[in-house]
């Protein structure tokens, strides 16, 4: 019977990589499953993907073997960054590696080895790609880590920069309906930038009092990452639940270091909510894409009043989730990530 190799990477608080054997099938001993289950092939590999109709697309894919037992994955593509991911869990047998994308199940890489090559295909909800992967040497650095943290409602993704010595920034993303597909893309873009983000589910209905308790477990979880500098973790929320959060952190509330506030209907109890935030001085970036994107922007900078340490910007070519069409999968808009990162580090 076949034997499954499961590696699973978790990182948070410390927390140590685990390796898990499972079989499948029928009963085997487990010295058999032992000696059937073989490591997947370390190393730096190169490639192409090539998607009909569509410009061919050069990737990478790093797999590494940290510490004895420990492996992790990660692919990367230059002019397609919205494709990239690190892998939290990697299943390797046979011969075949599969790789699924961390809080979007719909990406997902799957490859057969065969000497100093994978070949394989990248599926991104329906679509389709193969690919061919060389080996060219040793693994490169890994970037992040990400951990899946179980909650009540569905599970949290906490993605870390490796480097856990510098300390920088941290955010609680808490997406609606509209946005929670592209919260990975955001996710793996910040992490790049040494930015701390917990991906939080999305829940039901957004009010304050249901906002306040998933945002202060959120805020205790960033606070006890390492590398998370404890006076700089902050929230971004999207739709109503950004106006929720916006009167969630009134004062009494939770305590953030600021707030980013994606397409926030500004309505009169909004509104009062941003302008106590104003005169209590808390940044806030307000983001807007999708139609009616400049009239909303319109009125949250009328809110905020222009305050040092506010900002309000409009990516017209995007939709609501600040995405647009690419290719084999959607990508930030025009400006984004680096309009995000420049005013988180120069709040």
């Amino acid at each position: 019977m076949p034997a499954l190799l499961r590696l699973l990477k978790h990182r948070a608080a410390g927390a140590a990589l685990a390796l898990a054997l499972l079989a499948t099938g029928g009963c085997q001993p487990q010295s058999d499953a032992a000696t059937a289950a073989a490591p997947p092939p370390v190393g730096h590999y190169e490639g192409s993907l090539v998607q009909a109709g569509q410009p061919e697309l050069r990737i990478a894919l790093d797999i590494r073997h940290p510490s004895p037992g420990h492996y992790e994955a990660e692919m990367s593509a230059p002019t397609a960054p919205g494709l990239s991911f690190v892998a939290d869990t990697v299943f390797f047998s046979n011969n075949q590696l599969r790789l699924t994308r961390p809080a979007r199940s719909g990406q997902s890489l799957v490859l057969k080895s065969e000497g100093d090559f994978w070949r394989g295909t990248l599926a991104v909800d329906s679509a389709r790609a193969t690919t061919v992967l060389l080996k060219r040497g040793n693994a490169t650095p890994n970037t992040y880590h990400v951990e899946e943290m179980p909650q009540a409602n569905g599970p949290a993704w906490l993605f870390a920069p490796a480097d856990a010595g510098t300390l920088g920034p941290a955010l609680a993303l808490l997406p609606d309906s509209a946005t929670a597909g592209a919260a990975p893309l955001w996710a793996d873009a910040l992490a790049r930038e040494g930015i701390i983000v917990l991906i939080m589910p999305v829940a039901g209905a957004a009010t304050p009092a249901t906002e306040t308790p998933r945002l202060q477990a959120a805020l205790r979880l960033l606070r006890n990452t390492p590398g998370a500098d404890t006076a700089n973790v902050g929230a971004w929320a999207a739709g109503p639940r950004a106006g929720a959060l916006a009167q969630a952190v009134a004062p009494g509330g939770p305590r953030v270091a600021y707030l980013i506030a994606q397409n926030v209907p500004v309505s009169p109890e909004n509104r009062a909510a941003f302008r106590e935030l104003k005169n209590r001085k808390l940044p806030v970036l307000g983001l807007y894409g999708g139609p009616g994107a400049a009239a909303q922007a319109a009125a949250l900078r009328n809110a905020l009043g222009g305050r040092r340490g506010t900002a309000v910007l409009t990516y017209r070519t995007s939709g609501a989730d600040l995405l647009v069409p690419g290719g084999l999968s959607r990508r930030l808009g025009p400006g984004l990530p680096a309009g995000v990162v420049e005013w988180l580090r120069g709040r």
